[in-house]
């Protein structure tokens, strides 16, 4: 590891880093802070530095990260980039100093996207259209990765099958429905709150139905109203909601209690007033239809007999939605590349439209990071002139 000197000596980047137990006993939490003094990998010879230009901000899948590179003092913050190359290695084929491009960093990578610079292998990178600014491309890319991974590889979507979308106002949920509508398929989208169900509707006029989680109608019953009894042909959820609750039963030790309420590690990051509704996984076995498919984006989701039950007598499928596979596997980084190129050429052309809610600095990624979550609809994108 080495600084470069071709940068600043003040590189700055922000991390998620370990921070002392307040108690004896307590466990380690992970704090957002700014490193004044970011040290870059040294460059390999497939290797290429890239001066960010923006990245977009999304909740960080910690359990994931610390599974994927266990051992870690510090998490990189920020992953899907956008900017102008600056330095290349000596086996680069793909591009050259002063290219822009954009990608999206592996799980493992050493460098955060919110940073002033980053060093990663070329395989990672596609070069950006000129029509589409790097804000557009750090806001969509990843959306349009998860969009793609959901109905080109997972679920065959075609022309009027009805799909739930749950976190619909959210940056990804905006994007997968308008792939759902490029694929000619009608969309039930699933809401938090009026104010998300207002939003959405102005963006997406021509949704089936916007059904806000909060209100006292059942998501079941709607969904089975609009494709007369017959339920949905796929359901995209933003996390599942447990299908019962550490209240629902009585625990004598009190010792024992603390422990189921507490989780292993807890993140000050992650002070989320309270937590996104979401349907629960038998909601979900039930509005589903014959045949039906399931994509789940919840990591411990766990099914009882009951549902495992239901979800055999309809033949359903259930699938996982972890786009970071492409980069994990070294066998998909071909397709994986192509994928990309085909989300931003779907953003030229207007099929996708990546809503930025708000753009900030790289000094306030680490406030905006403890609200990420509360926001109703659209992307936060770190913007960041970079001193040469």
């Amino acid at each position: 590891m080495k600084f470069y000197n071709t940068a600043a000596s003040r590189m700055r980047g922000v991390y998620l880093s370990y921070v002392p137990a307040s108690s004896e006993g307590g466990k380690r939490k992970l704090e957002a802070r700014i490193e004044e003094h970011v040290m870059l990998p040294a460059l390999e010879a497939n290797d290429v530095t890239v001066q960010i230009k923006a990245c977009g901000l999304s909740r960080i899948d910690t359990k994931t990260v610390l599974q994927v590179v266990p051992n870690v003092d510090q998490i990189p913050v920020g992953n899907e980039i956008s900017g102008v190359i600056t330095k290349v290695g000596d086996a680069v084929k793909m591009f050259s100093v002063g290219d822009e491009v954009t990608g999206i960093l592996p799980l493992d990578s050493e460098c955060p996207g919110c940073a002033e610079y980053c060093v990663l292998p070329e395989h990672f990178l596609v070069s950006k259209p000129v029509s589409l600014s790097h804000a557009d491309c750090a806001a969509g890319l990843g959306s349009g990765l998860r969009a793609y991974t959901a109905f080109h590889t997972q679920v065959p979507v075609v022309p009027g099958n009805i799909v739930l979308i749950t976190g619909a106002a959210s940056a990804d949920g905006v994007v997968m429905i308008q792939w759902c509508e490029y694929l000619g398929a009608k969309v039930i989208a699933a809401v938090n709150s009026p104010k998300e169900a207002e939003i959405l509707q102005k963006l997406q006029p021509s949704l089936l139905r916007v059904i806000d989680l909060s209100g006292s109608q059942s998501i079941v019953d709607i969904c089975l109203q609009e494709t007369g009894g017959l339920g949905v042909h796929c359901v995209i959820d933003n996390g599942a909601s447990a299908s019962f609750y550490l209240s629902d039963f009585l625990i004598d030790s009190a010792t024992l209690k603390q422990q189921l309420e507490q989780e292993p590690l807890r993140y000050t990051y992650e002070t989320d007033p309270s937590p996104p509704l979401s349907p629960t996984s038998h909601q979900i076995g039930s509005l589903l239809a014959a045949r039906g498919h399931w994509v789940s984006s919840q990591p411990d989701l766990q099914l009882d007999p009951p549902l495992s039950q239901t979800l055999y007598l309809k033949g359903a499928s259930l699938h996982f939605m972890f786009p970071a596979v492409w980069t994990l596997s070294g066998a998909q980084l071909g397709s994986y590349l192509g994928v990309l190129e085909q989300v931003l050429k779907h953003m030229e052309d207007g099929v996708i439209k990546p809503y930025i809610y708000k753009s900030v600095g790289l000094g306030e990624v680490c406030q905006e990071l403890v609200k990420l979550g509360s926001y109703g609809t659209g992307k936060i994108v770190m913007k960041i002139e970079t001193r040469s």
